[in-house]
């Protein structure tokens, strides 16, 4: 694999993570300042029927940049399998990520919480490799039912999406508690964090394609 194809990747996956990430936190965002925390069964739903919303434009968005750059190495790569998968694995992840703020109310939320999720601040730290995890699980899978019809010893591509989703959502949260007090601060951390997160998960599965060309360096 060409170092010129490996850039092209990371160009475009970190691209998509961005996007994807940025287009669904800020829907999940403006949900959260309009409605405030869900009591209701009817607003909890509703927070179900925005992650839905969520999962489905970010699974779009990574799927489309991802696609582009995978099409010039596999050319018979499904695009409605691809993206399919894509979509499914961040639908389970947005509504995995906003189950837990379920629970939070200013009844019950004993730790500092951090705007505008209402995630007490614990959570969020180990909550995020955790959830990460999770998401690059989906994720990996997903995908991986793809890629396997493509090449062998695709079900690397799990493990590599596991470990970049885990660290960089920790970056993500990382950055925000260091330096977002402020709400305003807060989403201008999490735009660089989003950026430092997605060039990470980028740069990690690129290794998938060095190590099916059998390359030793980047």
């Amino acid at each position: 694999m060409s170092t010129s194809y490996r850039t092209n990747w990371i160009i475009n996956d970190a691209i998509g993570i961005f996007l994807g990430i940025a287009v669904a936190a800020g829907i999940l965002t403006l949900e959260s300042r309009l409605i405030g925390q869900p009591s209701t069964a009817a607003e909890k739903v509703g927070g179900l029927g925005v992650a839905l919303v969520g999962g489905l434009i970010a699974g779009t968005i990574l799927a489309w940049f991802q696609y582009r750059a995978l099409k010039r190495r596999y050319s018979g790569l499904s695009w409605i399998g691809w993206w399919g998968n894509t979509v499914i694995a961040f639908i389970a992840g947005w509504i995995l990520a906003i189950v837990p703020s379920f629970a939070y109310t200013g009844a019950n939320a004993i730790q500092q919480v951090i705007p505008p999720f209402g995630i007490p601040v614990y959570t969020a730290m180990y909550g995020s490799i955790i959830f990460g995890g999770l998401m690059g699980a989906f994720i990996g899978f997903a995908q991986y039912l793809e890629l396997r019809k493509h090449r062998d010893g695709a079900s690397s591509w799990i493990g590599m999406n596991v470990f970049g989703w885990a660290l960089g959502l920790f970056l993500i949260v990382v950055l925000g508690l260091l330096f977002g007090e402020q709400l305003s601060v807060f989403l201008l951390t999490g735009v660089a964090g989003g950026l430092v997160a997605a060039l990470c998960i980028a740069g990690i599965t690129s290794t998938f394609f060095r190590k099916a060309e059998g390359k030793a360096a980047a």
